[in-house]
């Protein structure tokens, strides 16, 4: 199961991620994490290479601004964004 850390004011992505399967978990939380979701330009991300423990691949941030629940499901999947030149 993938573990999503999602900004607090989202709380129908995070109702929806939570319905598909995913472990979703507030920014606060601590431990392994597969993405980080927010919303626009969030400010809270000024220390984010400061944590402590990380997996391997590290966590793919997704900005949900204009995507749909499949979009950044696919994205959470694939770990990458559509194509540069598609």
């Amino acid at each position: 199961m993938k573990r999503i850390a999602i900004q607090e004011n989202l709380q129908q992505l995070k109702d929806n991620l939570t319905n598909k399967g995913y472990e979703v978990v507030g920014f606060q939380d601590q431990g392994h994490i597969d993405a980080i979701i927010y919303l626009d330009d969030y400010s809270g991300f000024k220390n984010v290479n400061d944590a402590g423990e990380t997996n391997g691949y590290g966590a793919i941030l997704i900005n949900a601004n204009n995507k749909t629940v499949e979009e950044i499901q696919h994205i959470i999947e694939t770990r990458r964004y559509g194509g540069l030149f598609s």
